[in-house]
Formats: structure tokens, C-alpha cells, sequence
């Protein structure tokens, strides 16, 4: 089954709901060229069954179908049990009277047929292209949207910061996505929680190599990240198999590079209140996983890259630049660069991380080769998908 990128979809709780899945050019050529059939319907056939496993979690599978798909042709035989608990946003047109049938079996079959700019009768949801628009008049096309259909769930795309993005969900979408790495204009003297200041001091021992007693002493001297670390060593999540009830204990069982995990997901916990807080936590920890698997191809140390990962939204989740954000870790040079700027080998996984969630595969296959190529890159993303939806319940649980 061929893998596909994927753009997050945040819900009104800020949390990760699902993914849209883009057509790729591939497959846009064929429609355009009015390719055989056979040729798009085993096109069509991949991207369901690539979709249709994120579905099948629990999670919002998005298609933006083109016009030249109306629904009698998605439900011929050969697809019609492909889309099963598929979201379809399907242009106006798929609405008129001559493809009710089509729409009819598509619903049948599981799938959600949903419409295109503006609400229309029997769609289960209206999707919103929000590309090159001001945050305004996609939140007043939100808002229209709601008012005329208020059963119809609003999903909006394109968005073009992380504020548009929390202003779209607060003006009534249920789904929103769009370029959440970019914040419009972060406060330069803007301060660090002093939360996050015990979590970065241990960090930074770690980092220059202080010894593992000297750790548990320094978290010791401080209850809530004790209890913290004591609730995470004995979490099925590690399956350490034994009672955990003393932090040297835990501090050493874990070892190393298990504790500075665990520290970066404080650091992230201990951020302020933004709304898509919990999705942003997520994303970062499946680019952290997703580096931490492409490690061998570039020959980069796995903490390293896990690192890199996780702090690749931090600049967002504070929010200030990111050279402010990340000046109290102390960090090597080169993952300070990359953070800071995109550059040098490291810089080039985050540019890599950033087109596969735009959708953009072009990009993404460009940048695949010195990672194993595009289809291994996929498999990686896939799998760091998947464990971070695990993890993340377990690393910030709801309060």
C-alpha cells in the first residue's frame, strides 16, 4: 500500500483529529489527461487505502476531491467499499439532483460526503480553502458557513499561521489546518515561563554530561517533577516491569537518553496555554520520532535528531523567536542553527518535515534521497505517527 503525506487537522480542543491527504500530482496528471479508467481507479483504489487506515484509528481522514470526480464515478463497483469512513469534500456540482445516486451509495459504503466553499443540502460538512486569504475573511467564511448550515461541520485548509489557524476554530470550524510552524509576529521581549526553568537546568546537565546521581539529586529538590518522572517510570508506556517508588531509582533505570526525552516533553508541557497547545506537542513529538528513525541513513546521533524534533515548534508553543526560545538550553551549534534558521544538514529534516506536513510531495522527494528516498522517508513519518498518538496520551495526559 503506498503512503502519502499528510496535513494535520486540529480540532476546537486543539488537538490532533486527523489528517487531509492531498492528491498527488500523479494521480491530478491522470485526471487532467482523462486517463483510462483502469489506470484511475487503481490510483483512486491507493490513496483510500493509504487514507482509509488513519479512518480506521479513530482519526478524520480528509480527500479534496476535484471536480472531475463526481460522485457516480468515485462509487462505481471496483471503489465503492474503498471510501468507507472517508470525509469527501466534493465540489458543488456533486449535489445536483442526477448524482444523487452516486452520493447516496457513497454514503452507504461509510464515506462522508461533504461540500466545497459553501454549504449544501445533504453534506455532512463544508470544506473551506483558506489559501491566500486574510485570517478575517476566512473566520467570516467560518462563521457564514455556521450559520446557514449549523449542523454541517466547518473544515477549513490553508490557513496561513498558527493564529488562523486558532482563529478559524474559535469562530466555529471543527477542523482547522494550515502553516501552524509560522506564528505572525512573535514578542521579542517576550519571557520564558520560569517553570520551564528547573526542566532546561537539568537539560543542560545532561547535555554536559553530568552524572546520573547528580541528576536525581537536582530533580529530587524538586516534588512536582519527582512525582512527574515516578508517574512516567511506572507507566505501561515503558513496561519496566517492576514498581518504580524512588527517583534515583527511576532516574537510573531510565538512564541517559530516556530521562532527556522525557525532560524535553516537560519542557514542552511547561509552555503557556495556547490553544492548539496539544496538537503542537504532538506534531513535535512525531517529527522527533520520525528524525529519530532517519538517524542511520544521515548519520546523526538518534538524541540528537529526537532532540531537534522536539523542539522544532517551540519558537510557536511560547510563542517568540526562536533564537530566544532556545538561548537558555544552551545548545550544540549545529541543532541551534537548524532551529534557528533551517541550516546545515539539520535544517535540511526540518525543511523535510515541514513539506511532508504542507502535503507538498515535490518538495518532500527532493529532500528524500540522503534519508533513503522518498517511499522510506513515507514509512518512517507513518510509523512516527502512529507512536506518537500513543505516547503523547501518556507524556501529557488531560488534566
Amino acid at each position: 500500500m503506498p503512503l502519502l503525506p499528510r496535513r494535520p487537522l486540529i480540532d476546537r480542543e486543539g488537538r490532533l483529529a486527523g489528517f487531509e491527504f492531498p492528491l498527488p500530482e500523479v494521480m491530478l496528471r491522470r485526471i487532467d489527461q482523462r486517463a483510462a479508467d483502469t489506470v484511475l481507479m487503481a490510483h483512486l483504489g491507493a490513496l483510500a487505502a493509504a487514507a482509509r487506515s488513519t479512518a480506521d484509528s479513530g482519526r478524520v481522514a480528509l480527500i479534496v476531491v476535484p471536480p472531475a470526480l463526481p460522485p457516480l464515478r468515485l462509487a462505481t463497483p471496483a471503489l465503492h467499499p474503498s471510501w468507507r469512513g472517508l470525509w469527501l469534500a466534493l465540489d458543488a456540482e456533486a449535489f445536483a439532483e442526477a448524482q444523487q445516486p452516486g452520493l447516496a451509495a457513497l454514503a452507504a459504503a461509510g464515506a462522508r460526503p461533504g461540500a466545497r466553499r459553501v454549504p449544501q443540502r445533504g453534506a455532512a460538512f463544508v470544506h473551506i480553502d483558506a489559501a491566500g486569504q486574510p485570517p478575517d475573511v476566512a473566520c467570516a467564511a467560518v462563521e457564514a458557513c455556521c450559520r446557514v448550515a449549523p449542523r454541517q461541520a466547518v473544515v477549513v485548509g490553508g490557513l496561513a499561521d498558527v493564529e488562523a489557524v486558532e482563529a478559524a476554530l474559535a469562530a466555529g470550524a471543527a477542523l482547522a489546518a494550515g502553516h501552524y510552524e509560522r506564528q505572525r509576529s512573535p514578542s521579542a521581549a517576550a519571557a520564558l515561563p520560569p517553570a520551564i526553568a528547573p526542566v532546561t537546568r537539568l537539560l543542560q546537565l545532561l547535555l554536559h554530561g553530568a552524572e546520573l546521581p547528580a541528576i536525581a539529586a537536582e530533580l529530587r529538590a524538586d516534588v512536582s517533577l519527582s512525582y512527574e518522572l515516578l508517574r512516567h517510570a511506572n507507566s505501561p508506556l515503558l513496561g519496566l516491569g517492576r514498581q518504580i517508588d524512588a527517583t534515583d531509582q527511576a532516574v537510573m533505570l531510565l538512564g541517559r537518553d530516556a530521562l532527556y526525552r522525557w525532560l524535553c516533553a516537560r519542557l514542552l508541557a511547561a509552555l503557556p496555554g495556547r490553544t492548539t497547545a496539544r496538537a503542537l506537542q504532538e506534531i513535535a513529538l512525531a517529527r522527533a520520532l520520525l528524525f529519530e528513525r532517519l538517524a542511520p541513513a544521515c548519520g546523526q546521533p538518534p538524541t540528537t535528531l529526537y532532540t531537534l524534533g522536539m523542539l522544532s515548534l517551540l519558537d510557536v508553543m511560547v510563542p517568540m523567536p526562536m533564537a530566544d526560545a532556545v538561548a537558555p538550553l544552551n545548545l550544540p551549534a549545529p541543532a541551534r542553527e537548524a532551529l534557528v534558521g533551517h541550516a546545515g544538514a539539520l535544517g535540511a529534516l526540518l525543511k523535510l518535515a515541514i513539506a511532508l506536513e504542507r502535503g507538498d510531495a515535490a518538495a518532500a522527494a527532493a529532500l528524500a534521497p540522503t534519508y533513503g528516498g522518498l517511499a522510506a522517508v513515507l514509512a518512517a513519518q507513518d510509523a512516527a505517527w502512529l507512536e506518537a498518538r500513543q505516547c503523547a496520551a501518556e507524556l501529557w495526559p488531560a488534566r
